[in-house]
């Protein structure tokens, strides 16, 4: 198989190869298609919980149960700094 990469993708790999984090490119191609096997299982494993959580919360807008982004973003630093405190 030939696989053509970016010059940022030839870079990255690259980067990963000097900075010792792989003994080779194939060692970073395994690995990379690994973490993309695992994420897709994940995918598929929550896709259900997913789709519930995308109908309650479509039928929390249509109660007018819902916040603008600024608030929502404004609750949730706020709670992340009670956590820190």
């Amino acid at each position: 198989m030939t696989v053509t990469l970016t010059a940022e993708q030839e870079k990255f790999i690259a980067e990963q190869l000097a900075g010792g984090h792989y003994r080779d490119v194939a060692d970073i191609i395994t690995q990379s298609l690994g973490m993309l096997r695992a994420q897709e299982e994940l995918i598929r494993s929550n896709a259900a919980e997913l789709r519930e959580k995308i109908v309650t919360g479509m039928e929390q807008i249509r109660r007018g149960e819902m916040v603008d982004g600024r608030t929502a973003i404004r609750n949730l630093r706020e709670n992340l700094l009670l956590r820190r405190s």
